[in-house]
């Protein structure tokens, strides 16, 4: 029986599953099955999502990112901020860190119990506003490519939906090949003032809402911000908490992008390959 240590940690209560891949522990499993078994609540451990550290020759480390039906992902904001802070633990990095994704390079800081993660800037080309919605020409999306694909819709009240009617809403447009071949993540934002919103977020790979998205809230502000809405840094209040946005837009592109959060340890130990559950 195989056993395979892990930890447990949160960003602002989106769950992942982290391990140590270096020496190349999984290399036995079959990894598509093992996340969705070890990530399915009730019967496993559960997350949201689960992350191989591994060795990188273009950076301190790899961060391969797994959503939790087993698809792989080019990025997580709340996913990398766990990384970073758990390679900090491990003695795998210094405070300040680069950690190599599918989607290119980042930077990890740790400042003051806080998380920090940079993004590479961002072509203002690539922000994609004020798109007519498919199915319904009164209404407008927003869509950037941020780590991973966001479409964001802004709305007066964001907890007027039930989670239920959100879930349903979302998915239709997560699913929408006119808005993204790939599927989209989905964003309900509500301004609240100049460097204060509200998000609402139902995650692809995860096929549900979760309580935070890093990627999901950094997509959000930039374009809240350049639609006029507001400025940085702004404070992004998901269900699971705060998360602070701040970036310098030029006349090309979008700079200096930094998610702030916390990550939170919550438990570690070793998961039992006969605790894998049919999926």
């Amino acid at each position: 029986m195989k056993k395979v240590p892990f930890k447990k940690m949160h960003g602002c209560g989106n769950d992942f599953i982290i391990i140590d891949n270096r020496e190349a522990l999984m290399k036995s499993f079959e990894l598509s099955r093992f996340v969705k078994s070890v990530c399915t609540r009730r019967f496993h451990i559960g997350a949201d999502g689960l992350m191989l550290l591994e060795k990188s020759t273009i950076a301190d480390f790899k961060m391969r990112y797994f959503n939790s039906d087993g698809s792989e992902g080019e990025m997580c904001g709340n996913g990398a901020r766990c990384i970073v802070k758990y390679a900090h633990l491990m003695g795998i990095a210094r405070e300040v860190m680069t950690f190599e994704t599918l989607n290119g390079i980042y930077e990890g800081r740790i400042l003051n119990g806080k998380v920090q993660i940079k993004f590479p800037p961002i072509p203002i080309k690539d922000f994609n506003l004020n798109q007519p919605f498919p199915s319904d020409e009164n209404d407008f999306y927003h869509f950037a490519w941020v780590g991973v694909p966001h479409t964001v819709f802004i709305e007066r009240r964001i907890d007027e939906k039930q989670d239920k009617d959100f879930i349903q809403w979302a998915r239709k447009i997560r699913h929408n090949p006119a808005i993204c071949k790939s599927g989209t993540n989905v964003n309900l934002i509500e301004i609240l003032d100049k460097n204060q919103m509200k998000i609402r977020t139902f995650e692809r790979g995860v096929e549900d809402e979760t309580l935070a998205c890093g990627s999901g809230a950094t997509a959000s502000a930039i374009i809240s911000s350049l639609l006029g809405h507001v400025s940085s840094p702004v404070n992004v209040h998901a269900k699971g908490g705060v998360l602070t946005i701040s970036f310098r837009i030029t006349k090309d592109d979008v700079q200096d992008i930094v998610l702030e959060g916390n990550a939170v340890v919550v438990a570690e130990g070793e998961l039992l390959s006969e605790a894998s559950v049919s999926v």
